[in-house]
């Protein structure tokens, strides 16, 4: 029986594989390295351990999917200040072109497995999250509701479409369910902390004024989804100890930052 220590060896073996395909010497004299998710390298881990298919090919479609995360992640740090200093607007186009980079790595990868089928796939997730990330940015009026619902596509479409490419209905749900737990947890935190968050989206500004009223919604829809998350590990995963403890052990610790972070942020504002 596989052990929390063996997923752990896995998802750090998967992690260095993908730091060495990211590593670019270049890219690296300007650019820090791209973080990487782990709750998502361990989530597409999990669907595509349910896959049939090879144990290579697991890593390999596990590398190829951070690889598309870490692209589109790349391409939202991209300024978009219309006056910049020489050496600021040098850094944004080789951003984008960073980004265009590990794109590229994708395709490359999936060209060496030959799978044009997943190409497919992938391609269908990054015009969903893309369509969605414009709606935040460019929709001429946008409720909270529209807000949440495109934040949480952006976040979940991939490990979606993954464990749609695969038939994997069981982590299709288990993934939505934790990454927008993830996500409500840190727009939570980026509000609480003053930060750019959802009212900050240009579409936002005129719609969400309350921002109190806005706080106390996060709150609540967190509280909601981290109860949903826990629920359908701790059920759909009773044959699955070790899975189940990864996954749990994830939202526990993602729920303590959340918690004490917002007790100290509130404690140094009174």
């Amino acid at each position: 029986m596989i052990s929390l220590q063996n997923i752990y060896e896995t998802i750090a073996d998967l992690k260095d594989r993908l730091n060495l395909k990211l590593s670019h010497p270049y890219l690296a004299r300007y650019l820090s390295s791209p973080e990487v998710d782990e709750d998502k390298l361990l989530l597409f881990y999990a669907i595509l351990d349910e896959a049939p298919v090879t144990e290579e090919e697991k890593k390999n479609y596990t590398i190829t999917a951070m690889l598309v995360q870490i692209a589109l992640d790349t391409h939202d740090h991209v300024t978009t200040a219309e006056h910049v200093e020489k050496g600021q607007f040098f850094k944004r186009q080789l951003t984008v072109l960073a980004g265009d980079y590990y794109s590229g790595l994708y395709y490359s990868l999936l060209a060496e497995m030959n799978d044009v089928s997943m190409v497919r796939t992938l391609a269908t997730a990054i015009k969903e999250i893309n369509e969605h990330k414009i709606r935040l940015y460019e929709a001429a009026e946008l409720n909270l509701e529209e807000a949440v619902k495109s934040m949480i596509v952006i976040e979940t479409a991939l490990s979606q479409h993954l464990s749609d490419h695969f038939g994997i209905d069981l982590w299709k749900a288990l993934s939505k369910k934790f990454l927008s737990y993830k996500i409500l947890s840190e727009e939570k935190l980026r509000m609480f902390s003053g930060s750019p968050g959802i009212g900050s989206y240009p579409a936002g500004r005129s719609a969400f004024q309350d921002m109190e009223a806005v706080k106390t919604d996060l709150i609540r829809r967190c509280n909601h989804y981290f109860d949903e998350a826990v629920a359908l590990v701790e059920r759909s995963l009773e044959s699955s100890h070790t899975m189940k403890d990864a996954l749990l052990g994830r939202l526990e610790n993602m729920r303590f930052n959340e918690d004490s972070s917002v007790s100290k942020l509130a404690e140094e504002g009174l």
